[in-house]
């Protein structure tokens, strides 16, 4: 029976450093769209749904005084505003978990095994 031999390609430390780097670069990206998206979300949310229910909804359909639409206007935008806060910690926690290795995977590393 004769031996065939696999001859695996080497890796620099400078091939390692790059890929990395861009790794890193990746997912930076990625938080500064999410903050970008919700810092947007924060800021235009509440005005957006604080002028349309006062005049749309309050003013228009139930017919309310103008003192009285303000008060339930501040209502419906300090809810958005939790909502949205709610929807960026889920997130937040959602990335944190997905980020944690297991065991397992911190084994197959040392071992260097990948399925």
């Amino acid at each position: 029976m004769q031996r065939t031999s696999v001859i695996q390609p080497t890796t620099t430390v400078n091939d390692l450093v790059q890929q990395e780097d861009s790794a890193n670069e990746t997912a930076i990206w990625i938080v500064f769209r999410k903050m970008l998206f919700f810092t947007v979300m924060l800021t235009v949310a509440p005005l957006t749904s604080f002028f349309m229910s006062k005049y749309y909804l309050f003013e228009g359909v139930f017919n309310m005084s103008s003192s009285n639409s303000y008060i339930y206007s501040a209502f419906v935008a300090v809810a958005i505003v939790h909502i949205i806060l709610i929807a960026f910690l889920y997130v937040a926690f959602r990335d944190d978990q997905s980020g944690k290795k297991t065991k397992a995977d911190l084994i197959k590393e040392t071992v260097g095994k990948k399925d």
